[in-house]
């Protein structure tokens, strides 16, 4: 793998400024090569990676909604019975995670993107939360 290949993010060096495929430039030049690179893994390709999920885990919960769909065709009284657990864990901790985002600094309009809604719907769904 390239020094500036990173999953979701290939980045390339133009007049010593760095960017990425992904649309993200950086707002000046540098004075070598070596410190562009340094620049778009930290400035960008790090921080981006890092926003993501592990993949591992996201495979996990594809390997688990498979299952459900399975149950779901074969047994459909067990895959409620499975989800009636799985929503017992999934909105407390989708709280949580709420929480703790709002409390380490995120905008209502953070944890919208997060989970997919506007701010207006994160805020009014979770707004007792902080």
């Amino acid at each position: 793998m390239d020094e500036m290949d990173l999953p979701g993010h290939r980045g390339a060096i133009t007049d010593l400024r760095p960017h990425c495929d992904c649309g993200w430039a950086a707002d000046r030049h540098f004075r070598t090569s070596g410190e562009a690179i340094e620049h778009w893994f930290r400035a960008h390709a790090l921080p981006e990676v890092e926003s993501q999920p592990p993949s591992w885990l996201l495979v996990k919960s594809d390997v688990l909604r498979e299952q459900v769909e399975e149950l779901i065709r074969t047994r459909p009284e067990v895959a409620l019975k499975l989800l009636r657990e799985v929503e017992s864990w999934h909105r407390p901790l989708t709280q949580r995670a709420v929480a703790a985002a709002r409390t380490s600094g995120a905008s209502w309009t953070d944890v919208g993107q997060a989970l997919g809604v506007t701010r207006q719907a994160a805020h009014e769904r979770f707004r007792e939360l902080g």
